[in-house]
């Protein structure tokens, strides 16, 4: 396999909506008491589902960003990681989602069509879909960077939503997820999170940032030679070991203490690894976090790799 192949393999095994959850979520923290947010919404019995489904509990209440400015009641969001392809009829799939929810409410029109939007999100500008819409004369406006508002599809509100091209201050967590990021937005970033109390908003930083390391591994690489941004991603990113180690704590008192925290490394291992998280990364976490040896720490996911495997 060569070494494009091997590249194209690791892009796709990113877990790319996890980082967007992460993202979704601290673009909307401001808000987190009036929106009720679902993941994979089923749409029916059948594997139907909409990557994210934001219902506003309070209809009076003002998303303040770019992204959220035009929330209803019902807000049907679709995310399109760089490896996904966003065209005309992915566009009427996920229109057809939202088709499909209004039709679905527990009485004869239970929800409202016009208190439903579509938002699609998509690192770079779907330029051959807009080319396709203005064509088939549907009116596309962009109302601000990054948003594109598409009029006379369908008579709920539908929004592509370019990330790369945000200048929102409040979506930085969405914007550094893109291959090409600057470093000035990852350094935004960082900074905002390392003022995050509340529970989760860590966690939902560290999944961010794992997909933003991931794919620009250039920059991060020049980022951890500053000492200072070093020390602030370590803060940020210690939640998982913070975690794990607590677990495997839990269990040394049963276990004795170097087999608890042995235990908290599997668990940690076992979590990146359910996250498709690819291997080198792993060991590169492990090695930073539980300060082992790369050795070591090659060794400690070998061994949970045909553990696995076996089971």
């Amino acid at each position: 396999m060569t070494e494009k192949q091997n590249n194209s393999d690791e892009k796709k095994r990113l877990d790319w909506h996890s980082g967007f959850e992460g993202g979704l979520m601290l673009s909307l923290r401001r808000y987190a008491k009036d929106l009720q947010i679902e993941r994979e919404h089923p749409l029916s019995s059948e594997p139907l589902r909409i990557d994210f489904l934001v219902i506003k509990k309070r209809p009076d209440v003002l998303i303040d960003n770019a992204m959220g400015r035009e929330f209803k009641t019902y807000n049907l969001i679709e995310y399109k990681n760089p490896n996904d392809e966003l065209n005309i009829d992915v566009l009427w799939k996920v229109i057809g989602y939202a088709c499909l929810y209004k039709s679905f409410g527990k009485s004869v029109d239970a929800i409202k069509s016009d208190e439903i939007t579509v938002t699609i999100l998509r690192a770079a500008k779907p330029a051959g879909l807009l080319k396709n819409l203005d064509t088939a004369g549907v009116n596309v406006e962009k109302t601000t960077p990054g948003i594109y508002k598409i009029d006379g599809i369908i008579r709920m509100p539908v929004n592509i939503v370019v990330i790369g091209e945000l200048q929102d201050s409040e979506l930085k967590a969405l914007s550094v997820m893109r291959p090409g990021v600057d470093a000035d937005t990852v350094r935004q970033f960082i900074d905002e999170a390392q003022t995050f109390t509340e529970p989760g908003d860590k966690r939902f930083a560290d999944a961010v940032l794992e997909i933003s390391a991931s794919v620009n591994e250039k920059l991060y690489e020049r980022l951890r030679g500053d000492d200072g941004m070093c020390e602030a991603l370590r803060k940020i990113m210690a939640e998982d070991l913070q975690d794990a180690e607590n677990r495997g704590v839990e269990l040394g008192r049963e276990q004795g203490l170097e087999q608890g925290i042995e235990k908290g490394i599997a668990i940690f291992i076992e979590d990146k690894m359910e996250d498709k998280v690819p291997e080198d990364k792993i060991i590169e976490r492990v090695e930073t976090k539980f300060k082992v040896s790369r050795e070591k720490a090659a060794e400690y996911v070998k061994r949970l790799q045909d553990s696995f495997v076996a089971g």
